[in-house]
């Protein structure tokens, strides 16, 4: 990281006293600082990380950025105040990426797929470009920033996951990713206790192609919202993938062992072995966004044929038992619950659904609970593991299959004793469910 404290300073519109040193890295976990880093005290849920700036401090902590409204009597390393450092955080990055040359950036957002679509895009286009990705889901105002001061010198392709909770959180990522190609994939229900309708959640996914440097954009023509979005961006180049229709990028089944892609009307096929879990519209869109950065054919099927999956997002492995775990543990709600239910379905093995509740549905939590157990059934998926609020509706639909209980361990208990070398186990649940404790427990 080419930086010194007088850059942070500058880009700060602040001052320094002491000596103008070189930053190693920038972290905000002060466990994770190494002599010469940039520690910025962050304001968390849990932790405040101004109690925690002595300790960066003893573990070399070059300079420190704090808010002004705490106190701080540290002097033996230079320390700036501020008036919100998760601001400053952003702040930094943005200059940070403009410094080193404003690579080519490309910024994804939807509700379900972002980081199965940002690490596919990010395997295709390191196969010829050196790139720079989101961090595990480091996809905030806090973890976009820090994706992005993880960037070198020598970056050219930035494929950045860009979250949302609640509205203008978008609009303000990409002030400080300023990307210049976007893909929105889909919009659904999703923290809907901060939305609060569908109309805010649709508002802020749309901040996806608000900024002035983004040129180019991703329209799926088979999404319900395609002629919403192609309006709102008639003054951009827009590209169109679709699974059905025409359009500029067509992905077809072509066997039980590959996709032909169709691309402005040239097709080729990539292998399904490393992508064969992912809905074929992830990989469309992944295609897509890759191309159109200049990723090449070649680089398409090397970058497939060399992606390991993404942990927790239907990722495949084989249990103790030999059984095949699917691990889609890392967050739920009703669309992306269905989606991976569709999929689980096709398996021809014995199909048992580890599920545990979706959160911040509001109102429509019962319902929406009670659709997925339905579907569940009508699936043909044999049994059901569930934990969470509604177990009395989950037996009432499921019958003697459903095993519930409100002790983990005892669920482990149960699917340990159900699943065998001919099963197949799907896991999803919401991230404040904890299952991939279950996945650990199963490994």
């Amino acid at each position: 990281m080419n930086l010194k404290i007088s850059d942070i300073a500058n880009y700060l519109s602040n001052t320094f006293s002491g000596v103008d040193l070189p930053i190693n890295k920038v972290s905000i976990d002060s466990r994770e600082v190494t002599e010469g880093d940039l520690f910025i005290a962050i304001p968390g849920h849990t932790y405040d990380g101004h109690m925690f700036i002595s300790d960066a401090i003893n573990n070399g902590a070059r300079c420190v950025i704090y808010n002004k409204s705490h106190i701080t009597n540290e002097n033996r390393v230079t320390t700036i105040s501020v008036d919100n450092t998760i601001a400053a955080l952003g702040t930094i990055a943005r200059n940070y990426k403009n410094k080193i040359g404003s690579p080519y950036t490309i910024g994804i957002t939807g509700t379900n797929g972002k980081t199965t679509v940002t690490k596919l895009c990010d395997s295709i286009l390191k196969e010829s470009f050196k790139t720079s990705t989101t961090i595990g889901n480091f996809n905030n105002e806090i973890g976009l920033p820090l994706s992005i001061l993880n960037a070198s010198e020598d970056t050219n392709r930035c494929i950045y996951e860009h979250g949302a909770s609640k509205l203008g959180d978008i609009k303000y990522l990409t002030s400080i990713s300023e990307p210049n190609l976007t893909a929105l994939l889909n919009v659904s229900e999703a923290h809907m206790e901060s939305f609060m309708n569908m109309e805010n959640l649709i508002k802020t996914k749309e901040e996806i192609y608000s900024h002035s440097n983004t040129k180019k954009v991703i329209l799926n023509v088979d999404d319900k919202h395609y002629q919403q979005w192609r309006y709102i961006n008639s003054n951009k180049e827009i590209v169109t993938i679709s699974l059905e229709d025409d359009a500029d990028y067509v992905l077809k089944s072509y066997s039980d062992h590959s996709y032909e892609i169709s691309v402005h009307g040239n097709a080729f096929e990539v292998s399904k072995k490393n992508i064969e879990n992912i809905l074929p519209i992830n990989i469309l869109f992944s295609v897509a966004i890759s191309m159109e950065s200049e990723a090449s054919k070649d680089d398409v099927i090397k970058g497939f044929e060399s992606f390991l999956g993404v942990k927790g997002r239907f990722y495949k492995f084989i249990a103790k038992n030999k059984s095949i775990i699917i691990d889609d543990s890392y967050n739920a709600n009703p669309e992306s619950m269905k989606a991976a239910l569709n999929q689980f379905s096709q398996t021809n093995r014995e199909k048992l659904f580890v599920m545990g509740d979706m959160g911040e549905l509001g109102a429509r939590s019962h319902e929406s609970h009670v659709m997925i157990f339905e579907l569940s059934k009508k699936l043909g998926i044999k049994y059901l593991f569930y934990m969470g609020k509604y177990m009395e509706d989950a037996k009432l639909i499921y019958g003697k299959n459903c095993y519930t209980s409100k002790d983990m361990n005892e669920l482990i208990r149960q699917i340990k004793y159900i699943s065998n070398s001919q099963s197949s186990v799907l896991i999803k649940a919401s991230r404040f469910m904890n299952f991939d404790t279950i996945v650990r427990e199963l490994s």
